[in-house]
């Protein structure tokens, strides 16, 4: 008989990534459940939420999926010399399960993978982030790579309606946030006093801009190298001097992914006027694009929830994705614009590129220029509704949460 018998899933905030987050935990709980697992939803909000996690890591027939967040869990007590913490999970030697989906090195990501105890089990979308968080924390060894899914409940066929019925010519699903004012500081003091840093940060924006194939942490590295003559390795715990050099590298990426997307954005004034265009970009920010600023067609409606999104999505014939950094990952957006029956247009990687067939399932662009798809937008419904078909078909094939459930139940069995 298995030793696993439930799954305890935490549940973040109602209003977390714009509600989709936990949607998707609500949905891996009923996967878990047709498997035939009991599932405990533990509700981070609640009051008695801790009690309840350390309840359930007590048992020695439950699994904890953390999901994205608490898998850093510690136990802290003070001394004449200070405060000591420990991970809840090392201290108990029981193995809690985690979600990377994102890059590690990201500063919002740093405490999380620094503060994880051994014993997690990291389940991934992609093998990229293995040697990212390797690289944050070396005592961290256990690392599964799982189905990429939609993150959406996919809509029944009846709600898909055909691209011809429609009213959004192309959808742009995209966040678009400031830089950081605190980059733009550092900058300035490593610019003004000659430091190699600030051509470190350059080389790696400059570079990242156009290889889509190489991973944003390794450019960097290899200019440190360059600039400094010695390979950057942070120690654990990270160090003040560290904890820079690795916002930069934060920095650098975000960078880059806005300028991607701004690069793009930008180049959609190339396009027909008679187009219908909505992208979830602040209205605030057509002042500061002179492109966009005559552009009626073009509709800026700011962040949406993920009610809206649904509904947008099941209105537009394309969906057009700018890629994050990763090299060995296709965006979700991608994947849930399939599910909901559109054409997709994103822009190329060597892994996209390997995992949907191009005039088949996707259609990618020439670098950032929108220009050449004039035409396919205009007049080439025909060949894009057999696209997004057969994209919809193949996705509720191949990356349904069903299938992630699986895998990450492989990985509870195996560890318990």
């Amino acid at each position: 008989m298995s030793k696993l018998q439930r799954v305890a899933i935490v549940a973040p905030k109602g209003d977390y990534n714009n509600n989709v987050l936990p949607l998707f935990a609500r949905n891996l709980a009923q996967a878990f459940q047709a498997k035939g697992l009991e599932t405990l939803a533990l509700d981070s909000a609640a009051s008695d939420f801790r009690r309840r996690l350390l309840t359930a890591a007590l048992d020695p027939a439950t699994a904890v999926y953390a999901g994205h967040f608490f898998y850093d869990m510690g136990l802290v007590h003070a001394d004449e010399v200070g405060s000591h913490r420990m991970s809840l999970f090392e201290a108990l030697d029981r193995p809690v399960f985690a979600r990377i989906a994102d890059h590690p090195f990201a500063e919002f990501m740093w405490s999380r993978i620094e503060e994880a105890a051994p014993t997690t089990r990291f389940l991934m979308p992609s093998g990229e982030f293995e040697a990212e968080t390797r690289f944050l924390n070396p005592r961290l060894t256990h690392f599964h790579q799982v189905t990429p899914t939609l993150t959406v409940e996919p809509p029944a066929d009846d709600e898909v309606k055909p691209l011809a019925e429609r009213g959004i010519d192309l959808f742009v699903p995209c966040g678009i946030k400031p830089i950081s004012p605190r980059m733009e500081q550092y900058l300035q003091r490593y610019r003004e006093s000659g430091h190699r840093m600030a051509q470190v940060v350059d080389e790696t924006v400059e570079e990242g801009l156009v290889a889509r194939d190489r991973a944003i942490m390794d450019i960097f590295l290899e200019a440190i190298r360059r600039h400094f003559g010695a390979r950057f390795q942070p120690a654990s715990p990270l160090s003040e001097g560290d904890r820079e050099i690795l916002f930069m590298l934060s920095c650098a990426d975000f960078k880059v992914r806005t300028f991607r997307r701004l690069n793009v954005i930008d180049r959609l004034t190339r396009l027909d006027p008679v187009l219908r265009i909505v992208i979830t970009m602040p209205e605030a920010l057509r002042a500061d694009m002179p492109s966009l600023r005559e552009r009626s067609n073009i509709e800026l409606i700011g962040k949406v929830d993920a009610a809206e999104a649904r509904r947008l999505y099941l209105d537009s014939r394309y969906v057009l994705n700018v890629n994050p950094t990763y090299v060995s990952l296709v965006s979700e957006r991608v994947r849930n614009a399939m599910a909901y029956g559109c054409c997709v247009i994103s822009d190329r990687t060597a892994h996209a590129a390997r995992t949907y067939t191009e005039g088949e399932e996707i259609l990618f662009l020439q670098g950032s220029d929108v220009a050449p798809l004039n035409d396919q937008l205009k007049q080439g419904l025909e060949r894009a509704q057999a696209m997004a078909t057969r994209a919809r078909r193949r996705v509720l094939e191949d990356s349904t949460i069903p299938r992630l459930a699986d895998d990450i139940a492989a990985v509870m069995e195996a560890a318990l």
